[in-house]
């Protein structure tokens, strides 16, 4: 009997007919020793809804007021205590993503970056405009750096403030010539500036006026001021960001090793292609041992790369091209997120199985079962995929969707609906009957499951029946 592969990454494909398999809210891990295969597909890490705000949508980003969370929803700022009571600071003009930092004053202070300038954010009163006289206008981006704070400019030239001081001195600044600086961050103990060619990275020397002296060159910048993460607090793996040249680089020593397929390479280039480079946007999250590095465009799709296994999958909410989990920050031991369309506020969770309130569609295509003659009855497919997941209380009687191509994926049929069970009904695995006549392009099948419940495939099996000559 031939087993039916499903991949451990997804690769659409140019064209479906070239795709080794689809997982879309799905993700391969390496399953334990004894278990009925080496590798079992998940379904991704549902959206846990702790509050909403109807007064003002779309997340901009995050930032950690020494233990509150600061809200960036369109124009607005807004506190978040620990116990999700939501206020409002104030107003922020704008609507594009931010960047923030803090310093490591005994009061600490904060500032944000935004499409209309620098600003001074509270935690409890409004923003204000950054005025120093000595801060050239229209900054890129802001990070901060062994407390300082680090402004980076389109004409190359990167400022930083007094140390534990909003203050900035006319010559605290370096220039990296002929570059247009789209980028600080932190990590690892260096600054690094990421710009439109390459990236320059820094250590603090403690020198005056400009602290930080420049360490070498790594041979690629950055697609977009924000298709950088990595470095936020809480996450404990690589700096990966989304080169100039559309492949997404991981950061070793100081050598940039591309991991990305040519699928998430295809879907960045037409993103940048159609002016969506501002809205290439990367962030992170973890889920038991899985380290997720996320990179989305604006309503249009989103990818994820697991560090932990080396693996990718696609993302999609509930009638969106892309998932709605927007910008992320760990704090009040979870990692939270916005939502890209509405004013909600979620956490990541892998034991709440809904998209917010939306169904959460675990959805993963195989590659193509090929590995028998043409002109082959297909009796039976089964699947080895975990059942008696249901709770009659809460979740019903689950379902899982079956459907199959014979033209290579360029369609399906109607799907044929199989129970996954109830609470200890696990005593057979969901199969279908008489998948056709194999051709040419051998089969395909496609899974989904809609219902709340937990999903982990196992992979399956396909018996195979030759047919003699047609004529």
């Amino acid at each position: 009997m031939p087993d039916i592969i499903f991949p451990t990454t997804s690769a659409p494909g140019t064209r479906p007919q070239e795709s080794g398999g689809r997982l879309i809210n799905a993700f391969a891990e390496q399953a334990p020793f004894g278990a009925p295969s080496k590798v079992i597909i998940k379904r991704s890490p549902g959206l846990l809804r702790k509050l909403e705000n109807t007064a003002h949508v779309h997340t901009r980003g995050f930032l950690d007021a020494s233990g509150l969370l600061l809200w960036f929803l369109d124009d607005r700022v807004y506190s978040v205590s620990s116990a999700y009571v939501l206020t409002d600071v104030g107003a922020l003009a704008g609507t594009l993503p931010v960047t923030v930092a803090r310093n490591n004053a005994l009061t600490p202070q904060y500032v944000a970056v935004t499409e209309n300038g620098c600003f001074n954010i509270f935690s409890g009163s409004p923003p204000t405009s950054f005025v120093d006289p000595d801060l050239p206008g229209s900054p890129t981006s802001v990070c901060d750096m062994d407390g300082y704070f680090v402004w980076t400019f389109a004409d190359g030239r990167v400022f930083a403030s007094d140390l534990n001081s909003v203050a900035v001195d006319a010559l605290s600044f370096t220039t990296e010539q002929g570059l247009v600086a789209r980028r600080a961050v932190r990590y690892a103990g260096r600054l690094f500036i990421f710009g439109d060619k390459w990236t320059g990275v820094y250590k603090d020397a403690g020198t005056i006026p400009f602290p930080f002296a420049r360490e070498v060159t790594i041979p690629r910048g950055i697609v977009g001021t924000h298709a950088v993460a990595g470095w936020e607090i809480g996450w404990a793996n690589n700096l990966l960001w989304v080169g100039d040249d559309y492949i997404v680089y991981k950061l070793d020593g100081y050598t940039p090793v591309p991991v990305s397929t040519n699928d998430v390479s295809r879907d960045i280039y037409n993103a940048v292609k159609a002016g969506k480079s501002g809205l290439i946007e990367c962030y992170v999250y973890m889920y038991e041992k899985n380290a997720f590095w996320v990179v989305t465009c604006h309503q249009s799709w989103t990818w994820e790369y697991n560090l932990t296994t080396g693996e990718w999958n696609e993302r999609k909410s509930y009638g969106r091209p892309n998932w709605k989990g927007h910008r992320s920050i760990r704090i009040y031991e979870r990692w939270l997120t916005g939502d890209e369309l509405t004013g909600e506020l979620f956490e990541v969770s892998g034991t709440y199985f809904l998209d917010g309130l939306d169904p959460l569609i675990w959805h993963v295509e195989s590659g193509v079962v090929s590995g028998f003659p043409q002109r082959t009855v297909i009796p039976r497919a089964a699947f080895n995929i975990t059942t008696g997941v249901g709770d009659y209380s809460t979740e019903g009687d689950p379902k899982i969707e079956i459907s199959w191509s014979l033209n290579g994926g360029q369609s399906y049929g109607d799907p044929l609906i199989r129970r996954l069970g109830g609470p200890g009904e696990a005593n057979s695995h969901p199969y279908i009957l008489n998948s056709g006549l194999s051709r040419g392009q051998g089969v395909r099948y496609r899974l989904r499951v809609a219902d709340p419940v937990h999903v982990g495939l196992s992979g399956g099996t396909v018996d195979a029946q030759p047919r003699g000559p047609s004529g």
